[in-house]
């Protein structure tokens, strides 16, 4: 029998773009809720609060999150997985201050970039030793010219920073934040995947690290009270749309979660990472166009490419579209 025509991806790829572009809107949120609720640690906060109150109502409501919170206790006491997993949850908290922190002080183009770049070649790494749920995958040549891509671009996009110190005293500690957080987010997301596997339930597995999340945070903001670093808490009541942060990343995750048996993996981090990366640059030169220069926007570029070319199949061909079997 004839191979039907393959079948094109071109509306899930555009829905995995379009989810990609509500992590910058996310970070736009917790960053400018930093200054009225009274620090970067109680943005995050209300962001880990609100996700946590939405996957509990999930756990509730959702049959195989039900299925997974009993297995909870098996999974822990034969030690399916690390108890040192839970740090994924303090990982997720990491980089909700750093969105807070950093999207403020060098920009949204050049937090994504910084995130972006990192997370990639973390990844790469995460593959070479087989810490992810798919095991040890191969480092090609194209990789490594990838990798080699994403420094250039990272590079070229931080060029500016110098400049942006000027007005923000925080610009280079903003951006060693941001690498921080791209460089963790690739084992968090192996810890979760992980996680997830073994719960049966990534509502569960996601549950979990927002609790620790929120744990995390509760008790760096004691201890910064206590050194008189940061209020305990919310300094004002928080407004509408600071409630939204959290619902953002979880509709991010959800998105995922749904198109991956549609795009695989490889096409679906593409997708995701275009529309963090042009949605970034894009809310930059709406916000604040005098803030974007010519180096961001070609480092953006440069380190889009990067990616595409680090998630270049080895036969050469990337799998943007797939068959079905006869």
């Amino acid at each position: 029998m004839a191979r039907p025509e393959p079948r094109s991806h071109a509306v899930p790829l555009a829905l995995a773009g379009s989810a990609g572009m509500l992590m910058p809107l996310q970070a736009l949120i917790t960053s400018n809720a930093a200054g009225f609720l009274g620090g970067y640690f109680a943005a995050a906060l209300i962001s880990a609060l609100t996700s946590l109150a939405c996957l509990m109502v999930a756990s509730i409501a959702l049959p195989g999150a039900r299925a997974g919170w009993r297995k909870f206790g098996s999974v822990w006491r034969e030690r399916q997985i690390p108890r040192w997993f839970l740090l994924a949850g303090l990982v997720g908290a990491y980089y909700m201050v750093a969105q807070a922190m950093s999207v403020s002080n060098i920009g949204l183009a050049l937090f994504a970039v910084a995130v972006v770049g990192a997370r990639t070649l973390t990844s790469i790494v995460i593959d070479v030793i087989g810490f992810s749920p798919a095991g040890k995958q191969p480092v090609t040549r194209i990789r490594i010219l990838g990798a080699a891509l994403l420094v250039v671009g990272a590079v070229i996009a931080s060029w500016g920073t110098g400049a942006r110190s000027a007005e923000s005293p925080l610009a280079w500690a903003s951006l060693a934040v941001a690498m921080g957080a791209g460089l963790l987010v690739s084992f968090q997301q192996s810890m979760n995947g992980r996680a997830g596997q073994a719960y049966g339930s990534t509502t569960t597995a996601t549950a979990i690290n927002y609790l620790a999340s929120t744990a995390g945070l509760l008790i760096a903001m004691a201890v910064l009270a206590l050194l008189k670093i940061e209020s305990f808490g919310f300094t004002s009541v928080p407004l509408w749309w600071m409630y939204l942060a959290g619902p953002l990343g979880i509709l991010f995750v959800v998105t995922g979660v749904t198109l991956v048996p549609r795009l695989g993996a490889l096409v679906l981090g593409i997708g995701l990472v275009t529309g963090q990366l042009a949605g970034s640059l894009a809310m930059d030169l709406i916000l604040t166009p005098e803030k974007v220069g010519v180096n961001e926007i070609i480092g953006t570029l440069v380190t889009l490419l990067a990616v595409l070319v680090a998630s270049w199949q080895p036969n050469g061909r990337p799998r943007w579209k797939t068959r079905k079997t006869p």
